[in-house]
């Protein structure tokens, strides 16, 4: 039998503000990424050129219940912009890492793919970084073609999408039916609240939990191609 995934009772956000002048703060100096990861993790170079200009770093952070876990987040990340804004600095978000870009989340909708980054830990293998700060495992899924890569992505983001939505409230493991209609609200698309009967279209996943990888394995049970992204 699968094991459920383990429900935190906290969760925390952390953010860093890198600025070229001291900020007084009672937290200690946080640690700063490597460029190296920054770039990996898809900061422009420019960018991560400039962060590497700012001598100084202050943590922004906060803790609080896991059913406020989003909240949490969009309010640690607000205060760690207006931060660097009155400072001329730049903002490195923690969980990933990578450098945030001028616009913040959107205040009102979850585009889930505004909170992870995928990476690929092996040449067909696909993960997600950065669900931890739901207090959620990280989606991973293996042994994809190279050509199926980006499809994969698009249903990652999806899965993601309803994982976070209904966390805690529901287990994420078991069968699921995830939509083409999940991917675009994933991806903040704003055709995802229309009426386009593609939008419908589906495929059916598995979710187990990986309790000494502390990971969420999915497994495709269709070809996305087909599914999902047909003419």
């Amino acid at each position: 039998m699968t094991r459920p995934v383990p429900v935190p009772r906290t969760v925390a956000a952390l953010y860093v503000v890198l600025t070229d002048e001291p900020i007084e703060s009672d937290l200690p100096a946080p640690p700063v990424p490597p460029p190296s990861l920054l770039l990996a993790r898809g900061s422009s170079p420019k960018a991560v050129r400039f962060a590497e200009s700012l001598t100084y770093a202050t943590a922004v952070s906060a803790e609080g219940d896991l059913s406020d876990a989003l909240t949490l987040q969009r309010q640690t990340q607000a205060a760690a912009r207006a931060l660097a804004a009155e400072h001329v600095g730049v903002v490195v978000d923690a969980a990933v890492p990578r450098l945030l870009g001028p616009q913040g989340p959107h205040p009102d909708v979850l585009r889930a793919g505004e909170w992870f980054v995928l990476e690929r830990p092996e040449e067909t293998t696909t993960a997600t970084h950065g669900l931890a700060r739901f207090g959620l495992p990280e989606l991973y899924v293996a042994d994809t073609g190279d050509a199926a890569l980006p499809m994969v992505d698009a249903v990652l983001t999806g899965i993601a999408q309803r994982v976070i939505e209904e966390w805690p409230d529901n287990d994420p493991v078991g069968p699921a039916t995830v939509t083409l209609r999940d991917v675009a609200r994933g991806y903040g698309d704003a055709s995802a609240g229309g009426d386009d009967p593609t939008l419908t279209r589906s495929i059916d996943v598995t979710l187990a939990y990986d309790a000494d990888a502390d990971r969420l394995a999915v497994t495709l049970h269709d070809d996305p191609a087909t599914a999902l992204f047909a003419p």
